[in-house]
């Protein structure tokens, strides 16, 4: 990937962040896990950061709302692929299953991390079929705040699987 590219799939504080030690990619990201992360990774998990580059991705998070599983959910080139063909470091949801005006209100909040050893992510041939390392569901009893609650839980697993 050129520089270019890279450049245009994080933000400028990933490539001067020298806190960084691990590097993750998500999938089906909602308005307000993105905004948390925006906001709050980086105080609470400094060393935890976007991968500028498949070649840096530790860890994969995906995320669903009000679906139990993950492979029928993830944006149009994933399914024409077989993989995640079209590599950011944050994909936000498909809006063709949820409504946006929906997003921060599922009543079931999912995530599954699937570990990688560096260097060996490739979002062409990332299969539904892999075991993941961790997986959580939060409820809607939690409100708007059940998506927060699964990024937290996603961002600490991360942080204890990472040492």
């Amino acid at each position: 990937m050129n520089s270019d590219s890279a450049a245009d799939s994080t933000t400028p504080v990933e490539h001067s962040n020298g806190a960084c030690q691990t590097y993750f990619s998500a999938y089906g990201l909602t308005p307000n896990q993105t905004k948390w992360i925006a906001k709050n990774r980086e105080k609470a998990f400094s060393q935890i950061c976007p991968a500028p580059d498949p070649s840096k991705v530790d860890f994969v998070m995906i995320f669903t709302h009000d679906v139990d599983f993950f492979s029928g959910t993830m944006p149009d080139p994933v399914h024409k692929s077989g993989g995640f063909s079209d590599f950011t470091p944050m994909t936000s949801m498909d809006t063709a299953l949820i409504p946006q005006s929906q997003a921060d209100s599922a009543r079931r909040e999912y995530v599954w991390i699937f570990q990688f050893e560096k260097g060996t992510f490739d979002p062409a041939t990332f299969s539904a079929k892999r075991r993941y390392q961790f997986s959580k569901m939060e409820t809607g009893s939690l409100g708007s705040k059940a998506g927060v609650k699964t990024i937290e839980d996603a961002f600490r697993f991360v942080s204890g699987a990472s040492h």
